[in-house]
């Protein structure tokens, strides 16, 4: 929607923006509300703070914050080539199929979580003592 402002001309001929057409809808409203969501709870109970970089992560791998963000960046690059290989969002598959009780859908929520575990694990080892 953001690009339709500035090139008008790419929203009307892409074959992608053909296919999904930008509009405001309960996906576009569900992903603001997530974060207004978050805001909200952490203002409320008094949690909110702004950081570049979060404890648990200046703890193991100190308060830089270009490694921060280089990490952030990989790992959204990742997901988002993920997403379009995938042609859709994962976790929707995996929770979709858990709703329909689809052997697909428990086999992905699994991976999900397995990988979940691999990675933590990896990036933050086994916690705190």
């Amino acid at each position: 929607m953001a690009e339709r402002l500035y090139a008008p001309e790419a929203v009307t001929t892409l074959a992608y923006y053909l296919k999904e057409k930008p509009i405001i809808d309960w996906q576009f409203l569900f992903v603001c509300g997530i974060g207004i969501g978050a805001l909200l709870g952490a203002v409320l109970f008094r949690d909110f703070r702004i950081r570049a970089v979060p404890d648990m992560w200046r703890e193991r791998f100190g308060g830089g914050v270009w490694l921060r963000a280089l990490s952030a960046f990989c790992g959204g690059a990742v997901a988002m080539f993920g997403a379009r290989l995938a042609d859709g969002c994962p976790s929707g598959h995996g929770l979709s199929g858990l709703s329909q009780l689809a052997m697909s859908g428990f086999v992905s929520a699994a991976g999900f979580f397995l990988g979940g575990i691999v990675m933590a694990r990896l990036v933050y080892g086994r916690g705190t003592k």
